[in-house]
């Protein structure tokens, strides 16, 4: 029976997961939905789905889960180790899901993690120890993210409809992208025929991209202001961490599939992003099988690197 660790990313829109045996030999569990207990009333039977499979698998030897709002709300975090308990009988180690992404991106070194996905959080380690900023929620914070970009969008485009702001052609082109053209309320139909409203407004992000790649000038603004935001959360863990600049940063999360949005970040910080080591999937194998005690070297870490990198 070949030995096995696993690993898990969880967000608000989706939940990951993966198996690596000795050799380094990756294999992936079907992607499930968000699984974030701060705004998904069915996030344990998510988690639970997707804990049932790992246990399930034959010579399971540890695993690593990055959870989204792990650590930040006590009674959350009870629900889910009880739950990670109960349904994965091997030794398990649960961290917030950004610094799940942190170890992927600086397995063992210093430098700042960006997240820019359905929320937003910057996490730095170096001299002084580990910081993080942001990643308060839609409704405090996560200024920045995809959802904020979603929202700022939505909000414009409402602003446009209703003339408190001159009209630029950004609410009609974003309305027809998200396929309510023409109706009344766009925006407002938009949001309330999603099953779950935070999701598809963080979907709206790409849309922003598309149309600031067409060269619309409220869209590049959209992401500029989200670079400037991230940007703030940057320099403040990096001071807190002990590390000057210029900064050593990788970035996280869907909306980093915008090339605005990074070169933006990068203007902002003054250094260009640097590709994360791993995904946060490999970061938390690598991670489960040093917990377990296996020799882990660079071919093994290399592999696991291909293989994350090549599926995410």
């Amino acid at each position: 029976m070949t030995p096995l660790v696993a690993a898990v990313d969880a967000g608000g829109t989706k939940t990951a997961a993966a198996l690596a045996d000795i050799r380094g030999e990756v294999s992936f569990l079907p992607p499930a939905p968000g699984c974030n207990p701060q705004d998904n009333p069915g996030w344990a039977d998510v988690l639970g789905g997707v804990l049932g499979t790992l246990a399930a698998r034959r010579g399971l030897a540890g695993a690593v889960l990055g959870l989204p709002g792990h650590g930040e709300v006590p009674a959350h975090d009870v629900a889910t180790a009880a739950l990670v308990a109960a349904r994965l009988p091997v030794p398990a180690e649960i961290l917030n899901d950004v610094t799940l992404a942190f170890h992927g991106a600086f397995p063992g070194g210093a430098g700042v993690l960006v997240l820019s996905g359905t929320g937003s959080m910057a996490i730095a380690a170096g001299p002084d120890g580990m910081a993080r900023a942001g990643g308060w929620g839609d409704l405090i914070g996560d200024e920045g993210s995809a959802h904020w970009i979603g929202t700022q969008a939505l909000r414009h485009a409402a602003m446009e409809d209703d003339g408190r702001a001159p009209a630029s052609g950004f609410g009609p082109a974003l309305m027809a992208a998200l396929g309510v053209a023409g109706q009344p309320f766009g925006p407002l139909a938009y949001v309330m025929a999603a099953p779950q409203p935070r999701p598809a407004i963080a979907a709206v992000a790409a849309q922003v991209d598309a149309l600031a790649i067409a060269g619309n000038p409220q869209a590049r603004a959209l992401l500029t202001a989200a670079a400037g935001h991230l940007a703030l959360a940057a320099r403040t863990v990096a001071a807190r961490a002990g590390l000057k600049p210029p900064l050593s940063w990788a970035p996280a999360g869907s909306a980093f599939r915008s090339a605005t949005l990074r070169a933006a970040l990068a203007q902002d910080l003054g250094a260009q992003a640097l590709a994360p080591a791993m995904p946060p999937l490999g970061g938390g194998l690598l991670r489960a099988a040093r917990a377990a005690g296996w020799t882990v070297d660079g071919p093994w870490q290399a592999r696991v690197a291909a293989a994350t990198r090549a599926w995410g």
